[in-house]
């Protein structure tokens, strides 16, 4: 079956786009609460193409999802990658929300890494309120485990829940 997805790196000549779709309260109500300015949100993602400091081992992937017939951007997706561990993001514009497009993406950005970054185990956390996102992650294969036994996630902060999915192809679940 065709993708519904057009999925490029993201590129400045997008965040005009991006912003339009994704400087949305309910988008910014599990990740950090406040709508940031236009500017606020050119720069944060002018910084993330810049890719990550050098020496720290990590690569950064940034992607831009669009509708496959309109063109019509619906979100965009991350990864950070350190040795093993890749660590996943996806945000979506709620207009779109219940439709199976972060689902969909997620799916293409567990396989990019794959190609990309190898054998890779996957990582997420969230809010214990978005159970939007924790629905999503579970039907991707994730399973909740706790903190402890994570390793350093960047996008965890104290009280988050933390999930993992093995990286091994078909493989879901599991522990690290």
């Amino acid at each position: 079956m065709p993708s519904r997805l057009r999925i490029t790196p993201l590129r400045p000549q997008h965040l005009d786009e991006l912003a339009a779709a994704l400087r949305h309260p309910a988008v910014y109500e599990h990740i950090g609460g406040e709508v940031p300015s236009a500017a606020e949100f050119h720069l944060a993602l002018e910084r993330a193409l810049v890719g990550p400091p050098p020496g720290g081992g990590q690569r950064w992937f940034n992607y831009l999802v669009r509708h496959a017939d309109s063109r019509t951007v619906l979100g965009r997706l991350e990864a950070t990658v350190v040795g093993r561990v890749a660590e996943v993001a996806f945000l979506f514009a709620p207009g779109i929300w219940g439709n199976g497009y972060a689902s969909e993406g997620l799916a293409w950005l567990h396989e990019e890494l794959r190609r990309e970054a190898g054998d890779v185990d996957f990582w997420a956390t969230t809010l214990p309120a978005n159970r939007r996102c924790q629905a999503l992650l579970r039907r991707a294969g994730y399973v909740e485990v706790p903190a402890a036994v994570a390793p350093a996630l960047q996008s965890y902060d104290a009280g988050d829940l933390v999930f993992h999915r093995a990286g091994l192809p078909g493989a879901a679940g599991g522990t690290a």
